[in-house]
């Protein structure tokens, strides 16, 4: 009796512990690690607005609220006149500012001096040295709000609005266009069955646009595209998580061990893996002094197939998607710092 009694129990035990092996939900942690972080690596901070050291400060510049899917690099830098930096932020928040735009200066102390929100309006708004340019069919208009902050918005003088140019004449002035002005670009538009060229070009009369007719859609070329004269140094959203070589990671601090999920897109399948995930530790440079930052939340990897390069990817949660983690700066001549650690948001990093 008392062996019966011993041998339903061990049934149980072991059905129970089946039970539990087969079919018990995955919460996707596996293990945990609750060692304290060494003494030294606690002054380390991650990097946002309320960073504070004894050396740096740092700044939001802004935030995109756009979906990365839609604008994989909706904050973008770009080198502009008077030692400053012009930041293109998308500012998308709905469908009735869809495409919108606010712009920040900021200036060689890496002090933000002014902004300007541009609404979209079917626009394309491109920086040229001392002007910022808004084109679109049949309408343009420019200001000088880079080189002095002035929004008032100046027309173009328009030739040749009416087509009736005689084509020698239209390719000598076309001709001497792109021979003489300090800046020109082409655009094609599509419109009431009429397929037309613009050129819009600078030279001692301002800003002018020579139009044209076309028997057929001519696609523009980078040669003439207004986006050369852009000076773009940095943008959010960088495609690869690669750490940057001007970092250094100085201490990776686990603390739990879990699946997580690469998502690949495309028709391509994506996988899952299980790794720690912790608290990096880094060490870079910026005008010549140490900047120490953290990064929660963070995987490491590194593969064969890429030669073991250091990858770094964010994991909010058990079995969630990663993250790209961002590591590269722009560091300006004047000694201070941009920074965006994913597509969204922007920091000026600077000494006090």
């Amino acid at each position: 009796m008392y062996r019966k009694k011993l041998f339903f129990i061990g049934l149980i035990i072991a059905g129970l512990l089946i039970y539990l092996f087969f079919f018990r939900e995955d919460k996707g942690i596996y293990e945990n690690d609750n060692t304290a972080i060494p003494q030294q690596y606690q002054r380390y901070q991650s990097i946002t607005a309320a960073y504070a050291s004894e050396t740096f400060k740092v700044d939001e510049v802004c935030r995109a609220k756009v979906n990365s899917s839609a604008s994989s690099n909706p904050i973008r830098a770009y080198q502009s006149v008077q030692d400053q930096i012009i930041i293109d932020c998308n500012s998308e928040i709905d469908e009735d500012s869809k495409s919108d735009a606010t712009y920040f200066k900021i200036n060689k102390l890496g002090i933000i001096t002014d902004s300007l929100h541009v609404k979209y309006g079917g626009y394309w708004t491109v920086l040229i040295d001392d002007f910022m340019l808004h084109t679109q069919e049949k309408l343009a208009y420019f200001t000088t709000w880079p080189m002095n902050g002035n929004t008032e918005h100046q027309p173009f003088i328009a030739y040749n609005t009416d087509f009736q140019m005689p084509e020698k004449e239209l390719q000598i002035e076309l001709a001497r266009i792109k021979e003489e002005s300090l800046y020109y670009f082409v655009r094609s538009y599509v419109g009431d069955h009429l397929y037309t060229v613009a050129t819009y070009y600078y030279d001692a009369k301002g800003w002018q646009i020579l139009w044209q007719k076309v028997a057929r859609y001519q696609s523009e070329s980078d040669s003439e595209s207004a986006s050369r004269y852009q000076q773009e140094i940095y943008r959010s959203g960088e495609p690869e998580p690669y750490m940057d070589a001007k970092v250094h990671i100085e201490y990776f601090h686990p603390q739990d061990r879990l699946k997580y999920f690469h998502v690949i897109g495309g028709g391509t399948p994506g996988f899952s893996k299980v790794d720690w995930r912790g608290i990096g530790f880094f060490r870079t440079e910026i005008d010549g002094e140490p900047f120490l930052f953290s990064i929660s939340d963070l995987v490491i990897e590194k593969e064969s197939h890429d030669r073991f390069r250091t990858r770094l990817y964010q994991v909010d949660e058990p079995k969630a998607a990663v993250k790209h983690i961002n590591t590269n700066f722009y560091h300006s001549p004047f000694g201070f710092a941009l920074y965006a650690p994913n597509a969204k948001i922007l920091y000026v990093i600077k000494k006090n």
